[in-house]
């Protein structure tokens, strides 16, 4: 598989706070990453330095063998980078399908394709994004993200908060995009174990730097590291 994204000895943060230290990491095309770690390691840090929304000290990003870091954050959604992030980000005076047109980029995600992987939205398309429920919000998020066709999922948080029938119906649709259409995904999620089940591989990081790397598979059978690395009980 070619190279998707290659963070290489990158250290970033907000003004003069270092909060990423020497991170490395890199993805193939199709790729799906699970970020874990305990609070405050830098896995948000993480993407929205990918999003160029940080500081970046030192080291380099590359996307697809060019210099992503050079690319302002606008440049990044059209090359290929989506973002759904924790707080999600809802406009107030615009509705549902304004949402979704608003950043819309040629290819294969459509307004029709994002209701029929979410009714929902469908049925609240004239209903403004404040007067969406929390698990309503989090679908209108991940399908405008979608509408940018991204090669590269970024998605932060997406189960906190939410009912637990939410969560698996959000889950359904993660696992589509990493099983059947090829997307590249990276999941920043507090449950770990939830993030693994999504995943290929695993990346945990403490203190802005990478301390464990491996599959998604192993990491989830081997509940004592897990528990080391993250707090799971």
């Amino acid at each position: 598989m070619a190279e998707l994204l290659a963070v290489d000895g990158v250290t970033a943060g907000y003004g003069d706070a270092v909060v990423l230290d020497d991170l490395s990491l890199a993805m193939e095309e199709g790729d799906s990453l699970a970020l874990l770690g305990r609070n405050g390691m830098g896995k948000t840090t993480l993407l929205t330095t990918l999003m160029g929304l940080t500081r970046l000290h030192r080291g380099t990003i590359r996307w697809r063998g060019g210099n992503l870091a050079a690319m302002p954050t606008h440049r990044r959604c059209h090359a290929g980078l989506g973002w759904v992030p924790q707080e999600r980000y809802m406009f107030p005076s615009l509705t549902v399908e304004e949402h979704l047109t608003a950043v819309a980029r040629p290819g294969p995600w459509t307004v029709p394709k994002v209701y029929e992987v979410f009714p929902r939205l469908a049925e609240r398309r004239a209903n403004f994004g404040n007067q969406l429920s929390g698990g309503e919000q989090q679908m209108l998020a991940i399908g405008r993200a979608l509408m940018v066709n991204p090669s590269l999922l970024l998605l932060d948080e997406p189960m906190e908060g939410l009912a637990p029938i939410i969560v698996q119906e959000l889950m359904s649709v993660i696992r589509d995009l990493v099983e059947e259409t090829g997307m590249a995904v990276i999941v920043v999620e507090q449950h770990a174990k939830l993030a693994l089940s999504l995943t290929k591989n695993a990346l945990v990081l403490e203190r802005g730097r990478v301390v464990h790397r491996c599959t998604s598979e192993t990491l989830a059978n081997d509940p004592d590291t897990l528990h080391r690395l993250v707090a799971v009980a």
